[in-house]
């Protein structure tokens, strides 16, 4: 029977997106402006007072329409909150909660009522109501980038979508309850139709009306973690940052001030029309609307006052003729990624080397960045974003890194295969090939491009191996492979390393004969899964910079089986066409640095001075907050988002041609899709080389030493992952693009496993970070492992430092994804002890601040003040 032909709902949304984003354009520009002004308000006038005052008046309201014990509860929770030190988040966050709630009210009740007075429309919206709240919230991130870019607005817009439905459902339900009797009898008084519905209706539909409109805060509260994936500030942002660092206890801190929030906005919305019994009222109907109306008076004069009064209109923030004309572009803004991303230290770091005191790192997600960088490049407008290499954004838009002169950066940065202790013994097969596996930033492209395409990462890691059979030859040769041995390997989600994963994944299974089970998991955990000896090996180790923290915490917990690639590189970066060249161009004195183009003068403030980075945890973010600093770049921000978000940027960016600054490294996908540059560093703050290496856990050289030797032969080029990544981003699945590479460079994939014998089936755990590149290699790694070696793998995906602790603790075998020296610095300085090094799979890896190359800047100093 001939298979039905797939339908390309992909395809057709994208177009939709694509047409709605350049045709509603300046629809959307009016939203957001609009939202920005409201929340901006809320946030201004909660701040505006000190926090005992806010807490006193709060717990007046509270005594007003609830009883002693709220009013308790109220007062001891904020100045909880106060104590923990997260007044100002909680109010960011109470700012949007009550934008998201008013714009679902205001649009909710009058569909609610048009339900009610039309079946007709009531059949048509109910389907769309069950859609909006079973669509997980999630997918309604990137749209919302996509048209609204990162911050605030695309949080508002995604939580009014998932919140508004139960406004909806309950108006048209409280309506429709009420009595025909009554109807009949306003009918008789000669009532119209205005008076039936707001004398009779609404007053008696207000009880069930106020219980959806409960159920709108409420989820709109609970979305406001999500929201900080794209950027939106506040408590939410504090507790993704914690969970993709592992600060348990700061997450639980966090967590806390939001159940704080969710508790008094509920018992406050319950309370506020709830019937109360005859004389015992506190308050009388006249007292209530003279207290009604003096709040408001209030709120709207202290609201003026924080308008006209407290805030500063110029776009810099500072209001002077020393404004960078870059900041006032992108509106002093570097859009980043996870919080808790090695890049996102560097890049504070280079905001503090650099002097960038007015310029704002802004937290999302790799995902978000990604959106927000498609959008300004679309519309040709600036943007700054933390960026690495490898990318498939590279490969997709025209790209640039800012120089880094005071190399806040660091220099050269791998990608390590790090692997648990003990792994060499256990599957000595599997680490072998590991410590074998070494890879360019152009094979990892191609694996990304593949993926971003829409190949499945396995299928893309396939197709990568049967292309370079001859590189999975040089892998594997000599190896015997197993039989079916279980070999566990985790990753962080970004497209490197679910391309180096799935490539892994497909070797070790299909040449050394191990069965692999690949987990992808934040960079935490994946660290944390290696090094107590849940995951194997990992294949996405940055080091030294990026994952410097978990490397210091697991060092001696696993082994790093060496760099799988070289030439990987973070920083700060930004679209071609772009006239900025450096960091220092972001500086106040960046116009004494470059005089000779009035196009640089004005880049701050063409990219509203900021950077578009990526995930908040990332070692890249860490890096570009030490290029800040190095640079002087005080007037600049450092968004953090995520890798897609920062890649959806750039890509908006480039496709209308508007300035933009990234995070980036190599390898990426990106620096194939788009013509970027980085920006030179010449302070050299996102260091000099890097390297991505595998890692192992401690014994898995005794435990699966066919595993770890291929492991630590597994060496390959940015040019290898790029094939890897570009399939995958064309739409093949990572497992399929891992097997394409690994099939058409039999000779590299021989070279990895020459000599060694498959196992019969072994198990073997790895672990990646969901990056581009990580799903790339830990693909790669899977396929031979279980095509070549017979291995039985499982690869996790993870976040940064769970991987490392993963393979630390054992619990994870080996991960390709260490990027060391400088991305994952802080976890090899925590785990070098409990973890196997097996070596560098891959060199010429970078990181740094990445324009489009049409931007007219070249250096990180370009983006400093003009003096």
């Amino acid at each position: 029977m001939p298979m039905i032909p797939k339908l390309p709902i992909a395809e057709w949304i994208q177009s939709i997106v694509d047409w709605m984003g350049i045709h509603l354009a300046g629809l959307f520009n009016v939203i957001s402006s609009i939202i920005e002004a409201v929340v901006g308000f809320f946030s201004g006038l909660f701040m505006l007072p000190h926090p005992l005052v806010f807490i006193v008046i709060i717990g007046i309201i509270a005594f007003m329409i609830g009883r002693v014990q709220l009013t308790l509860f109220t007062v001891i929770g904020f100045l909880l909150i106060d104590n923990l030190g997260y007044w100002s988040e909680t109010m960011n966050t109470l700012g949007l909660v009550i934008t998201s709630a008013l714009v679902s009210i205001v649009i909710g009740i009058p569909i609610g009522i048009w339900c009610a007075y039309s079946k007709s429309a009531s059949r048509i919206i109910t389907p769309l109501l069950d859609f909006m709240q079973t669509m997980p919230a999630f997918v309604y991130l990137l749209p919302a980038v996509t048209f609204f870019s990162l911050g605030v607005v695309p949080g508002v817009i995604a939580s009014v979508i998932f919140a508004i439905p139960p406004t909806i459902r309950m108006t048209n339900l409280g309506i429709m309850q009420v009595s025909g009797e009554l109807i009949e009898a306003s009918d008789a008084f000669g009532s119209t139709s205005a008076q039936k519905l707001f004398k009779v209706q609404l007053p008696l539909a207000l009880p069930t009306l106020m219980a959806g409109i409960n159920q709108t805060i409420m989820l709109s509260l609970s979305m406001v973690v999500i929201a900080s994936m794209i950027g939106a500030e506040g408590i939410g942002a504090v507790v993704y940052r914690a969970v993709t660092q592992l600060q348990i206890g700061k997450g639980f801190e966090a967590g806390l001030a939001v159940v704080v929030l969710a508790i008094v906005l509920d018992r406050f919305t319950q309370n506020l029309f709830k019937p109360t019994q005859k004389g015992k009222s506190r308050v009388s109907s006249k007292q209530k609307v003279w207290i009604t109306s003096a709040v408001t008076a209030v709120i709207l004069i202290a609201g003026a006052s924080q308008y006209f009064v407290g805030t500063d209109h110029s776009a810099s923030g500072k209001g002077n003729a020393a404004a960078n004309p870059v900041g006032e572009e992108v509106g002093y803004k570097i859009i980043g990624i996870d919080a808790g991303a090695g890049i996102m230290k560097s890049t504070a770091k280079a905001i503090q080397d650099y002097n960038l005191s007015d310029w704002k790192l802004v937290e999302g997600s790799g995902a978000a960045m990604t959106a927000t960088l498609d959008k300004a490049i679309k519309a040709k407008k600036p943007i700054i974003i933390t960026g690495w290499t490898p990318h498939w954004m590279f490969n997709k838009y025209d790209l640039k890194y800012l120089e880094d002169p005071k190399k806040s950066y660091g220099e050269a940065e791998g990608i390590h295969t790090i692997a648990r202790k003990g792994l060499q013994q256990d599957a000595p097969i599997a680490y072998e090939f590991l410590k074998r596996f070494k890879w360019t930033p152009e094979d990892m492209g191609e694996m990304m491009v593949a993926i971003q395409a829409g190949t499945s990462p396995e299928q893309a890691a396939k197709d990568w191996a049967e292309k370079h059979a001859d590189k999975v030859q040089e892998w594997t040769q000599g190896l015997q492979p197993v039989n079916g041995d279980t070999f566990k390997l985790s990753y962080v989600a970004w497209d490197s390393e679910i391309a180096s994963t799935n490539l892994l994944s497909y070797i070790l299974e299909n040449k050394l004969g191990y069965k692999v089970t690949a987990l992808q998991v934040e960079a935490g955990p994946m660290w944390t899964g290696v090094a107590s000896g849940d995951v194997d090996a990992s294949p996405a180790a940055w080091l030294p910079l990026t994952h410097a923290d978990y490397w210091a915490k697991y060092k001696d917990k696993l082994d790093d089986l060496g760099a799988n690639m070289s030439g990987v590189k973070t920083g700060l970066v930004v679209p071609a066409y772009m006239d900025v060249k450096s960091i220092t161009d972001l500086q106040d004195n960046g116009a004494e640095a470059a005089p000779a183009s009035a196009t640089t003068g004005d880049f701050g403030k063409e990219v509203g001075y900021r950077i578009v980075g990526t995930d908040p945890g990332a070692g890249l973010m860490k890096l570009t907050a030490k290029a800040m600093n190095d640079y002087g770049l005080s007037d600049w921000k450092l968004l953090e988002s995520s890798g897609a978000a920062m890649t959806a940027t750039l890509d908006k960016a480039i496709k209308a041609k508007q300035p933009i600054v990234v995070t980036g490294w190599t390898p990426h996908w990106m620096f194939n899709k788009y013509d970027l540059k980085y920006l030179k560093d010449p302070k050299k703050a996102y260091g000099d080389k890097e390297e991505i290496h595998t890692i192992a856990r401690k014994g898995l050289k005794q435990d699966a030493p066919v595993a770890y030797e291929f492991l630590s032969r597994f060496k390959w080029t940015a040019e290898d992952m790029g094939e890897v990544m570009i399939a995958i981003q064309d739409g093949t699945a990572p497992q399929q693009a891992a097997k394409n590479w690994a099939d058409k460079h039999p000779d590299k994939v021989q070279e990895w496993i020459k000599g060694l014998q498959p196992v019969n089936g072994d198990p073997l755990k790895l672990s990646y970070a969901a990056w581009d590149s990580e799903i790339a290699s830990t693909n790669v790694l899977k396929y031979v492992l279980e095509q070549k070696l017979g291995y039985k793998v499982t690869a996790l995906q993870v976040e940064i430092g769970p991987m490392w602790t993963g393979v630390a603790s054992g619990s994870v075998d080996a991960t390709a994804a260490a990027w060391l020296p400088l991305t994952h610095a802080d976890y090899w300085a925590q785990y070098k002890d409990k973890v196997d090094d097996i070596g560098t799979s891959m060199t010429g890896v970078m990181s740094g601040l990445v324009v489009p190359s049409y931007v007219p800047i070249d250096s990180i100093e370009d983006l400093q003040p003009p003096q």
